[in-house]
């Protein structure tokens, strides 16, 4: 782990680790990708650098938001057990249709020392866009504060959905899927969209991990917040993006928001 990543958080739920592209996220997971009506599915909401493996779990005391929607609803989700490896969430869903579950951190605040801002914004993506800005600037004090947003889908019996799936919900970063995700098999191309507060952010970068990869990979949003995912596994895949920007408070340089979104990739 290097000293940057390990001072952020390695004394807390929310850990990055190094490694190019295969930073320690936080992801949220369901049990099953697909449930009935009327049956308990649960999420277990953790970081770890060997996706989709349990390795620390988020404090619930560190959430905003665990939220589902479903038929147009939004509900809370009960925050069932708390584990060093994961938080266990639950919903009972009792209608069908498409759940987007969700949960959204409190901010949390650090300062980088020089020396670790180039490792952290290569791992993002973010060093040909941010790093070399802030280099040819002398590279000045970077004092950042960063919130963390997760999601997934989940099938809910076996109706035809409107398309809920493509519509954002209430979170402020989101990679929004535009092909129903609960319908994923091995071989198709996946177009995702990064929002923020429901508007495109383009020209970021979009990390990329199949389950049980070593190394994940980087694709650039277009100008149009798209990014195209060619979904060559089955199982789960995990796909991230930072997003970061100039702050105007006196007290910081960088207000940061972390997203993730997995989906579950059916056999042929």
């Amino acid at each position: 782990m290097n000293r940057y990543l390990a001072s952020v958080f390695g004394t807390g739920a929310w850990l990055l680790l190094a490694g190019l592209v295969s930073a320690h996220d936080t992801w949220i997971l369901p049990s099953s990708p697909k449930v009935s009506p009327g049956q308990v599915v649960s999420f277990d909401l953790t970081s770890g650098m060997a996706f989709p493996a349990n390795d620390v779990g988020v404090l619930p005391d560190r959430l905003v938001k665990a939220s589902m929607r479903l038929g147009g609803e939004v509900s809370d989700l009960a925050r069932e057990t708390e584990g060093k490896k994961a938080l266990r969430l639950r919903t009972t869903p009792s209608r069908q249709g498409i759940a987007a579950v969700w949960i959204e951190s409190k901010p949390r605040s650090l300062e980088l020392k020089p020396e670790q801002v180039r490792e952290y914004l290569t791992e993002i993506g973010a060093w040909e866009s941010v790093g070399k800005k802030w280099e040819s600037e002398g590279k000045p004090r970077f004092r950042e504060t960063y919130t963390k947003h997760a999601k997934t889908y989940v099938r809910v019996g076996e109706s035809a959905d409107a398309g809920s799936w493509s519509q954002p919900i209430e979170m402020e970063l989101e990679l929004v899927p535009e092909k129903d995700p609960t319908r994923l098999t091995v071989g198709d191309e996946l177009t995702v969209r990064l929002l923020e507060g429901g508007q495109p952010v383009p020209n970021v970068a979009i990390g990329l991990q199949a389950a049980n990869q070593k190394k994940g990979s980087l694709i650039q949003a277009d100008s149009e917040g798209r990014g195209r995912i060619r979904l060559d596994r089955a199982g789960w895949w995990l796909i991230r993006a930072t997003k970061l920007a100039p702050s105007s408070k006196p007290d910081l340089d960088w207000e940061t928001r972390f997203t993730t979104l997995t989906l579950h990739v059916g056999s042929k």
